[in-house]
């Protein structure tokens, strides 16, 4: 959709990045994902975290997602998946 056109149904009513909440007990608010540099320590886990954003059809209502950096994530990604 960051073509400016709706996939499912064609249509240039496009809302852009729009922010999507996330209300769970630790949260800042914002849907995150996060990938931790040491996933199985107990503490200090190397948490790494991308915001998450929306865009929306204002027709049919399809949502797609994107990360607000992906080149980063995969990067952090890659460095740790090589650590084991």
């Amino acid at each position: 959709m960051k073509t400016g056109k709706c996939q499912k149904c064609s249509s240039s009513k496009i809302i852009a990045d729009v922010q999507i909440f996330d209300q769970g007990q630790n949260s800042d608010g914002s849907l995150k994902i996060v990938i931790h540099q040491n996933p199985d320590a107990l503490f200090f886990k190397g948490s790494h975290t991308w915001v998450l954003k929306a865009w929306i059809c204002g027709d049919c209502g399809y949502t797609e997602m994107y990360l607000e950096n992906p080149q980063e994530l995969y990067s952090k990604y890659q460095e740790f998946k090589h650590k084991d």
